[in-house]
């Protein structure tokens, strides 16, 4: 089992959050992939060295040390942000369990860039894939991710919603034994059929074509309610549909499904506002190492 950890944006919380979560994997022998003295520093500030030095020698030095300011990222810290994320991905890791980044000075030397999500679906050559939250005992896919609520509507069409239905039917299956999974899906419009828009058209058709491929769907559902129902999984139709759930409790994860590895991260960003303050929960990067074991190790049972 191998994990790989990035660190992250280092003006941001993801150094804080591996110093306070890598120690507690160490009897896996997790590759921490930064930079030994940025994570001095971080420790140093933040009263973690106990930490760090519990976790040293798990350091992997693969970027260069840069004067870096908390809460003020710029071109440098995005770039060694990115070089941690590639030089996590070229050791072929099993697991790979990201810290948050700055996605805008990243764009101001990679300027296509989107996201984790999209930025490894590439470098994979990965067609099929989807960002999948985790909050507890729900699973909630994206049919879009980062896209302006007025481009929606554009990119909703049977075909996307049948394939990933079936990607989902099958993630679940293998990564959480869910034998026959049932899933919802969320209308597009307030209140669902109240409009008759061709949003929700798609979706109807979607969802039929789904079903005929063997996939237990069923919907859609009014946005607002559809978490009250009990589903193995829900599928959305854009960013906050979801969002707006699994950002209401803390410890929440980003998956990406798809992938020939597993990937997750914990459902927030930089925390700009609060970095170098010591003050950054650890749930969700707790989370995010701990689901990573548990999706291999059902890998590895089911495949016995």
């Amino acid at each position: 089992m191998k994990i790989a950890i990035t660190i992250g944006d280092p003006s941001g919380i993801g150094p804080e959050l591996v110093l306070k979560t890598v120690p507690s994997f160490l009897k896996y022998k997790p590759v921490v992939y930064g930079n030994d003295l940025i994570l001095k520093e971080t420790a140093s500030r933040l009263h973690l060295l106990k930490n760090y030095k519990a976790m040293r020698e798990y350091i992997k030095n693969v970027v260069p040390v840069k004067a870096f300011k908390f809460g003020m990222p710029d071109e440098k810290t995005g770039r060694i942000a990115l070089n941690s994320i590639i030089s996590a991905l070229a050791d072929k890791p099993d697991i790979l369990i990201t810290a948050p980044i700055v996605k805008s000075v990243i764009k101001k030397f990679l300027k296509n860039f989107v996201g984790h999500t999209e930025f490894l679906a590439d470098y994979f050559q990965t067609k099929k894939f989807a960002m999948v939250g985790l909050l507890k005992e729900k699973r909630i896919m994206f049919l879009t991710t980062h896209l302006p609520v007025s481009d929606v509507s554009k990119n909703i069409n049977k075909k996307e919603i049948s394939d990933k239905l079936q990607l989902f039917e099958w993630g679940l299956k293998r990564f959480f034994g869910v034998k026959r999974p049932v899933l919802g899906v969320s209308a597009f419009n307030p209140h669902g059929e109240e409009f008759s828009y061709g949003e929700e058209h798609n979706i109807k058709q979607g969802i039929m074509l789904a079903r005929k491929k063997g996939v237990d769907a069923n919907g859609p559902f009014p946005a607002d309610t559809l978490f009250c129902r009990l589903f193995d999984g829900y599928l959305v139709m854009y960013h906050d549909q979801g969002f707006v759930y699994l950002k209401s409790i803390k410890g929440g994860l980003n998956w990406t499904l798809g992938l020939p590895i597993i990937r997750l991260s914990p459902l927030c960003g930089a925390a700009l506002d609060i970095a170098g303050k010591g003050i950054a929960e650890a749930e969700g990067m707790f989370n995010a190492i701990r689901m990573g074991i548990m999706m291999y190790k059902r890998i590895e049972r089911s495949s016995i």
